[in-house]
This record gives structure tokens, sequence and C-alpha cells, in this order.
């Protein structure tokens, strides 16, 4: 199966900095942001971090222009050199909100990001 064939979830690729602070490590990073969705990101930070930081948990925060914040909280997935993938495990309502403004202002598919957000619901249901 094809990597994007197993996707839930658009992608939009953003171009902006995040902080990023993964458990354990001493500092929070400034990543750049090369996409987002709402199930997850993908960073890129300055330099390599520890290869002991698979299944960590996060916090990454993206303010927009606007000054409001995108907080998603997760754990880090896969991470390569400088790139970081994020699970997003817990994100609050504001958040969420603007995250799905995000998504729709950069798709223009209102009904595909309905899509998406019944899938996620579903799969909370079902974990619970």
């Amino acid at each position: 199966m094809h990597i994007n064939e197993s996707r839930h979830y658009s992608r939009i690729h953003f171009d902006a900095t995040v902080e990023l602070n993964i458990r354990l490590l001493e500092d929070i990073q400034t990543a750049h942001l090369l996409d987002i969705s709402l199930k997850g990101a993908l960073v890129e930070t300055d330099r390599p971090i520890s290869a002991f930081i698979q299944l960590r948990s996060c916090l990454m925060t993206l303010t927009l222009g606007n000054g409001e914040k995108i907080t998603m909280q997760g754990k880090v997935v896969h991470h390569e050199g400088c790139l970081i993938g994020l699970e997003s495990l817990h994100i609050d309502l504001d958040s969420m909100t603007n995250l799905r403004k995000l998504i729709l202002f950069n798709t223009g598919n209102e009904s595909l990001l309905g899509t998406e957000l019944s899938h996620m619901l579903n799969s909370i249901k079902m974990k619970m």
C-alpha cells in the first residue's frame, strides 16, 4: 500500500515557525513547520536532535499571524536527521477551531474537512 493511501487527513503545507518542547530535552526548540493536519505535523529543526526522541511526548505551538495559537500535545512518531513527525494526542477546543479554519482556508473544501472530522471522532469513539 502506498503511504498516502492510508492517510485519512489532508496535510496542509504551511510555512511557519513553531515552538517545540520535547519531553526530557533541556530546551524548547524552534522548528520550521512543513505541514500540519488534524492528526499531526511535520517539522524541521535547525540541527539534528538526539536519536532517542522516538515516542517521547511533546508540545508544539504555532502562533498565527492574528496572534491566535494552535497548541498540539502529542508524541514523536518518527524522525530522521532534522525532520520530526508528530502525532497529535490532544488539542484544546480553541486550537482545534483555529486548525479547522486554517485547513478550510487552505483547502477550500468544507465537505472534505467535515469527512475528516467525522473520521477523527469515530476513531476516538472506537478507542473508548
